[in-house]
Order: structure tokens, then sequence, then C-alpha cells
């Protein structure tokens, strides 16, 4: 029995590596994905590349190169050169920079997939290294694998499985639902009075700190979530004291809640709605961050608020994911379907859906009419009651994400609204490109090795 381990590779990130048991992986929407593989050496690598270029003249922190096609692209055959490998050696497979789900006259109009692939093919041109296998554009998201055994690359439709055509699967429903919710594990109390009190007035930051302080574990975890890259970054801070005189209430607040939903999130399986461990966190943050950049550049909503709902927006999935794994070929094959959506996947399968499910814990945990309006339309943004600019803003953010980090949870972009929104936000190409550039990279690409025994 062969031991292989399946490394996931982040946007934004490379690995290089010889001959070992290792599959290294990128799951691909807009995002490019580029293999180089020496079988004289027995090595190779992988990069995934979030968008063709650095934006204008604007110089980008030396970490993040790894973002562009331009300067990622350099960097993994100057990884494979200092092994060893020659470029005369080196053989390339490229894949992804699809126009996923339906597409907009602005998708068509950035090309960012397309523009990436561009450069990607001119610079292993210039190089001399010869492409095996190209396989770019297209509507539909998709995996690339590398075999650090073989050499051998793999390309396939994030949405395959091999399921019969005529598989029956059970169905839940309504009542083991709501008993679902029942038992897990709620988001802590103190959490909610936090954000409770954030959004009302005549409250102190020294009651916060205060109700804080009552509960360790939590506060204990929040002073963690404070010193990480998406809130302190380099500054050293050891007490909720420190806490709050270095990031102030808001930001202080923002932890909080970021700890909490990081901790619900927590209790999904092991496959289910996520394509990685920690994606639907790890995607949660990333419409976060998104919508209160795209509040505070439209001046349309608090950006405060937009970032709560961003990180909420999904709280349902946990509720439905402990039931999904066992359907979890049926609900990819209807969501594979070009007439499937998330909601009527669910609804098929579950007679439910996780809009539905969020509403409910919203109710059931006090939350704002903002949120849970947020929670319940940000995939029907038509639909909206007096938050419709909220609502839309979240909507705009969760379709970024799902088109540049597919791998973060299963779901499918739907760009119906997408082309209105963005007009009533008065936002631009531009604009859209970057936000997706600010996003905290650091944050979002954690460990997602996951370990698999094939035999």
């Amino acid at each position: 029995m062969n031991h292989i381990q399946n490394h996931h590779i982040p946007a934004g990130r490379l690995r290089v590596g010889r001959k070992s048991p290792q599959i290294f992986q990128a799951c691909l929407g807009t995002c490019l994905g580029v293999a180089l593989y020496d079988q004289e050496r027995k090595a190779g690598g992988l990069i995934h590349l979030l968008l063709p270029s650095p934006l204008g003249n604007a110089g980008f922190e030396a970490d993040t190169p790894g973002k562009y096609a331009s300067t990622g692209i350099p960097m993994l055959i100057n990884e494979l050169t200092r092994m060893g490998c020659t470029t005369k050696a080196l053989k390339a497979t490229i894949a992804g920079g699809a126009l996923v789900g339906p597409v907009s006259r602005i998708d068509l109009g950035l090309d960012i997939g397309g523009r990436s692939a561009d450069i990607a093919r001119r610079i292993l041109k210039e190089q001399g290294i010869e492409i095996l296998r190209s396989e770019t554009g297209g509507f539909f998201a998709c995996t690339l694998e590398l075999d650090m055994m073989t050499g051998k690359t793999k390309i396939a439709p994030v949405w395959q499985t091999g399921i019969e055509p005529g598989t029956i699967a059970p169905v839940s429903g309504p009542e083991a639902i709501m008993e679902t919710i029942d038992k897990l594990q709620p988001i802590p109390q103190t959490a909610l009075k936090i954000l409770r009190m954030s959004n009302q007035d005549g409250h102190s930051i020294d009651d916060i700190t205060r109700e804080l302080s009552q509960d360790q574990v939590l506060s204990a975890r929040t002073l963690q979530m404070c010193n990480s890259v998406l809130f302190a970054g380099i500054i050293k801070i050891d007490t909720l004291k420190d806490a709050l005189m270095m990031l102030g209430e808001e930001r202080l607040v923002k932890s909080v809640i970021t700890t909490a939903i990081e901790s619900y999130f927590g209790q999904v399986g092991p496959s289910g709605y996520s394509l990685c461990k920690g994606g639907l966190f790890f995607h949660a943050v990333g419409v976060a961050c998104l919508a209160e950049r795209l509040a505070r550049q439209s001046g349309l909503a608090d950006p405060s608020q937009a970032y709560m709902a961003g990180l909420l927006h999904d709280i349902g999935k946990v509720v439905l994911d402990q039931h999904i794994s066992a359907h979890l070929p049926f609900f990819f094959r209807i969501l594979g379907s070009e007439k499937q959506n998330i909601i009527h996947a669910e609804e098929k399968i579950l007679n439910f859906n996780h809009c539905r499910a969020g509403v409910i814990l919203a109710e059931k945990w006090g939350f704002s009419d903002a949120l849970t309006e947020a929670i319940r339309c940000h995939h029907t943004p038509e639909e909206t009651g007096g938050h419709s600019r909220l609502v839309e803003i979240i909507y705009l953010a969760d379709q970024i994400m799902e088109k540049f980090f597919t791998f973060f949870d299963i779901d499918k972009p739907d760009a119906l609204h997408l082309e209105a929104i963005i007009k009533k936000l008065d936002l631009d190409g531009a604009s859209l490109v970057r936000c997706i550039d600010d996003l905290p990279l650091d944050i979002l690409t954690q460990d997602l090795t996951d370990e698999t025994s094939n035999t």
C-alpha cells in the first residue's frame, strides 16, 4: 500500500518537490494553474495564480508575487532550477482561467483568466519550456493535479463524480434539519452579546472588554485572532487591554465575532460543503473582507456591518453540512447540472436550503434585521426589503469569492444580478480587480494538506 499525500495549493501559493508519493492539487475557477515537471531530475511544482499582473505601477510586498502570472511563474521556474532542473527538460501543463458561471460583460471585459493564460504561455515560450497540455477558458471550474511520483498531470471538472445516472439518494426532511439546529454547538452567548452591544448606543468599550473577559476560552482565542495577519499583523498583543489600545473597539469586536465564527464553522465534517479543511470559514472571511472593502468604496453601506454580514451569510451551511456528506455524490451531480444552483440542489435532496437554516439561526440568536436579511437573500438579492444595498454587497462579494477561490466551498456562481449590482454600486472593472488584489491571502492560505491512503 502506498500512502499518498494530497496537497491543496491555495491561490497565490506554489509548491515544489522531488519524486515522492504526493499529489499537488489546485482547484481553479477564474484562477490559473501551472504545473512543471522535469522527468530527468524527477522534480516539479505547481502554482495557483490569482491575477495576470500587479495593478498599475504600484509595488507589492515580497510575499505576494505568487499571486500574479507575470511574477509567479518566474518564481516557480527559479525554484525548480535551483533544484537542478533545466528549462529544456521541464514540461508544462496549464489549466483554469474559466469564465465560471453565467458570464457578464464585466467578466468578458476583464478577461482575467484569459490574460493570465496569455502571460503564462509567453513566459514559458521565452524560457523554452514545452507546454504538453493546455486546457484554459471555458465556463466550468476544474482541478489541476500533479503526481509527484510520475510527473503526470490530470485536469478534471470540479463537479465530476462516478455516480451512475439512475442512482437514487435518500432524502432528509425539515424535521431532521430542525433537530440538527437544536443539537449544534451555537455561537457563544458572550460573542452574541458583544455583537448586540456593538450595534446599540449607550455601551462603553469597558462593557465589551468586561463581558469578553468573563469567557476565558473565547478571550484566549480572540487574542490569537488579534495577533493574526488579518487584524494586527506584526504587532504583538498580549492582553485584552493591549488589543483595545492597538486595534480600537471596532476591530476588537470584529476579532471576537471572527473567532466565534471560526469555532462554529469547525463543526463541519471532513466532506460536505468544503473541498478543503476549514474552507467554509476561509470563504466567510474572504466574503467579509471583500464586503467591507466594497461598502467603504461605494459608500452605500456601513463597512463594519458589511464585514459582519459577510462573515455570517453562510451559517446555515454548517447545519446542512451534517446531512450533505451522506448524499455528496448525488449533490455534486445535481449541482453540476447547468440548470441547478445550490439552493435548488439543497431543496431537491434535503427539502431545505442553507439560507432558510441560516435565518432560523439568526432569529434564534437575536441578529439584527439587516444581518438576517443578508443571510436570507444573499443568493436572491431581488427579494430583499429595506437593506437592499447591504444584501447586494454581500451577493457581489460572494460571487467574487466563488469565481476566484473555488475550493473553499461547494457552491455555484450565479451571476444573474451581477452586472446590475455593480452598476448600482458605481463600481468598474478596475475597482473590482483591486478589491480582489487586496484580499488577505495570508489568512486565506492556511496549511490545507489532507492525507489519503491509496492502494
